[in-house]
């Protein structure tokens, strides 16, 4: 979390951008907001830091002399901030949001493994997409979400777990049918296709995969919950693509549902950890490393139970 003074946080990042629209669409805010940051913080130093005749805009004198020791400020807070928690007694307080289907499979085991290391732990589940506007607007601090963020400057990301994609179908469908399935058998199956909303990662890279294979998939129902998601499919009203740590969420499901194997090509989602660079990046690593080792010695072996012919 930076010290800086939120104007001269805008400041800067407007500085290493093209315009003050990119600036705000970068901060989640808009380009008035930004404009009247700057502003304010010129208004109270009384001088220009911009120099708004020139497309892009430039940096004025008085501005360049303004970022440099900016820059410098924010190391040393950074640096200095770095060392005290490192060599505090207080331990720190972890704020923690997760997609839904982690939230009875990993956050649990992960909560328990951080209690004697933390002060407090606040963990809230959600969709991507609000995890991370919370992420943006430092309502929390770490997400573990299905997506990288690779457009989004100053995160940390690290890749926690591979899941291959699933078909979930009711079991009732599959007695006395063949277990190998092909996009047409499905297509002409009668069964119809459960959608998960694209709010959500599971919605955004199965719709992705889907339309790369050109399938048409009409869909009447659409949702953004996992257990409402299963639930549906263990009712017979219809199949998904998901994963098996769906059902690890929902293990009274189990019995009402196949996985099987989903046609080629197959596709798998990535969980990552994603924090903000200014965190500090040895607890962000440490994290990490727990989430990857409860995956490993928790999750994969109940993941095999449910889909035993995929590949570990």
């Amino acid at each position: 979390m930076s010290l800086l003074n939120e104007n001269l946080e805008v400041f800067l990042a407007a500085s290493e951008g093209k315009s003050l629209s990119e600036t705000a669409k970068q901060l989640s805010m808009t380009q008035s907001a930004v404009t009247k940051k700057i502003r304010k913080l010129e208004d109270s130093l009384n001088v220009e830091l911009f120099d708004r005749s020139k497309r892009p805009i430039k940096l004025t004198r008085e501005g360049e002399i303004l970022k440099h020791h900016s820059l410098l400020v924010k190391q040393t807070l950074e640096s200095t901030t770095k060392e005290i928690k490192e060599n505090s007694f207080i331990h720190p307080i972890f704020r923690i949001g997760a997609i839904e289907s982690l939230s009875k499979s990993l956050l649990p085991q992960l909560i328990c493994s951080m209690r004697n290391e933390a002060s407090k732990i606040y963990c809230t589940t959600g969709v991507s997409q609000s995890l991370v506007y919370a992420l943006e607007r430092r309502q929390i601090d770490f997400v573990f979400i299905s997506c990288a963020l690779s457009e989004v400057k100053n995160l940390q990301r690290y890749k926690i777990f591979e899941e291959p994609s699933v078909l979930l179908v009711p079991s009732s469908f599959t007695k006395n049918r063949s277990q190998s399935w092909t996009w047409d058998k499905i297509r002409l199956s009668g069964l119809p296709y459960l959608k998960y909303s694209l709010e959500g990662g599971a919605g955004r890279i199965n719709d992705t995969y889907l339309s790369m294979l050109y399938e048409g998939m009409p869909s009447q129902i659409e949702v953004d919950s996992s257990s409402t998601m299963l639930a549906l499919v263990a009712k017979g009203a219809g199949w998904t693509i998901a994963r098996t740590l769906s059902l690890i969420q929902n293990p009274e499901l189990a019995d009402s549902i196949s996985v099987l194997p989903l046609p080629p090509p197959a596709f798998s989602r990535v969980i990552y950890l994603v924090a903000r660079s200014d965190e500090n990046t040895a607890q962000t690593q440490h994290l990490a490393k727990l989430s990857r080792d409860i995956f490993k010695e928790e999750l994969i072996p109940q993941i095999r139970k449910f889909s035993p012919w995929l590949d570990s």
